[in-house]
């Protein structure tokens, strides 16, 4: 699989649009889609790199030498991302919400 077929995937799979992914790393919607169609097959270390921390997976993933990760990895990746960006506080609502949860769920069986 190259990486234009990789990167549509990936983008599908976490519902993303040409336009975020673009804003993400940090170039045009219109490179994203001529990488997607393989119309620009040799990005940038750095754009593959952007690209790959985006979607939170490896660079081999994204290249296609490892395994892409499914929509609910790509998601609970997507959920840890930006945590470390939060205060103290903000971190002990998300792990107070976390622990809720996952009791409600543990009781619903």
């Amino acid at each position: 699989m190259q990486i234009g077929e990789r990167l549509f995937s990936l983008r599908q799979k976490s519902g993303q649009s040409l336009q975020a992914v673009a804003d993400a790393a940090g170039i045009s919607k219109a490179h994203i889609w001529e990488l997607e169609k393989g119309h620009s097959k040799n990005p940038s270390f750095d754009l593959v790199r952007n690209l790959a921390t985006h979607f939170g997976v490896s660079i081999d993933a994204l290249v296609g030498e490892e395994e892409e990760p499914g929509a609910e990895a790509l998601q609970i990746e997507r959920l840890h991302r930006g945590f470390e960006n939060l205060s103290e506080g903000d971190r002990s609502v998300v792990e107070q919400m976390v622990k809720a949860l996952k009791e409600r769920s543990a009781k619903s069986g």
